[in-house]
């Protein structure tokens, strides 16, 4: 009998011994600034070997918990953000991870957006149409109060989009006319464009439009155009019909201020009152003798319903 108890007995102290044995465990968490502030550094090459994921908002060192945090945020956890956390929580055993910790941003304000630049529309002033170059004559308003350009309808007759002097877009034909009634287009401008009352004048002078008149034969009258420039001359006749080639255009007025290719549309004045716009001529501002032909404003504004840019 006594055999056998000391068998039970031995058995007892294996268990005893078997269970008392120490498992594994992590090494104590870091304790005190200088060793938390080593965490944080394994924590900050973690984070330039692998990228910290989005889920990762900051980590920093919590002297009051004698921790080092690792701030989480809500973004979507994927396998490599828990991969990263479960590293980051082997770095030490001071490593705490805190759940819906906002990401933080930079403070930078963005730049506004940058306002697009507006060009003065001035008679005189090149405009192209379907690879055409012409001038622009006047500005006006339509019944809607949206802004119109005026020239000549030689130009505009084919339709399709007008750019500017810089080939930049103004906008499309919106009417043309060039046949035996009169010869003028009229286009939309769209944005990035400011509809004025000046015609480029003597120089790198404007000259601003105050209304429309009529001139007599023997007034003097002055046009622009971007090939010529400001040329001058007199009133010669009026109600002329002028035979193009494409066909007759009556009810112009003729003059001998020159023109050129180019000048077609551009403004001619007395004064400061509009009086219409180039349509033809003939010979050039080289020799003596050139003659232009304009087709007079105050007949494209009452047709078209447009109320002409003037002065304040």
């Amino acid at each position: 009998m006594g055999r056998p108890a000391r068998l039970v007995l031995g058995a007892v102290v294996v268990i005893g011994l078997l269970v008392g044995a120490p498992s594994p465990a992590r090494a104590a968490p870091a304790e005190g600034p200088a060793e938390l502030g080593a965490v944080k550094d394994r924590l900050d090459a973690l984070a330039e070997r692998r990228g910290a994921p989005a889920a990762v908002s900051a980590w920093w060192v919590d002297l009051a918990t004698g921790s080092v945090v690792l701030a989480l945020n809500t973004a979507p956890r994927d396998a490599r953000s828990a991969g990263y956390v479960r590293e980051a929580r082997e770095v030490d055993a001071s490593v705490r991870v805190v759940e819906g910790v906002a990401a933080p941003t930079p403070r930078a304000a963005p730049a506004p957006p940058a306002d697009p630049p507006v060009y003065d529309l001035v008679g005189g002033d090149a405009i192209r149409v379907n690879g055409t170059r012409c001038s622009l004559a006047f500005t006006a308003t339509a019944p809607s109060g949206d802004p119109r350009l005026i020239t000549a309808g030689h130009c505009t007759n084919r339709g399709g989009d007008v750019s500017g002097a810089n080939n930049g877009p103004i906008g499309p034909v919106r009417s043309s006319v060039f046949d035996r009634t009169g010869d003028w287009g009229v286009v939309d401008v769209g944005p990035g464009w400011r509809a004025t009352s000046s015609v480029a004048a003597e120089g790198s002078t404007t000259r601003s439009i105050t209304g429309t008149a009529t001139a007599p034969v023997g007034a003097t009258v002055c046009r622009s155009g971007s090939t010529t420039g400001w040329r001058c001359g007199k009133v010669t006749a009026v109600n002329v019909t002028a035979n193009y080639a494409a066909g007759p255009v009556q009810g112009l007025v003729l003059t001998d201020a020159c023109s050129e290719g180019g000048d077609s549309g551009g403004p001619f004045v007395s004064g400061s009152s509009a009086l219409g716009l180039l349509s033809g001529g003939t010979g050039d501002c080289t020799t003596a003798g050139g003659t232009s032909l304009y087709q007079p404003i105050d007949e494209v504004l009452a047709t078209e319903r447009l109320t002409l840019s003037v002065a304040r």
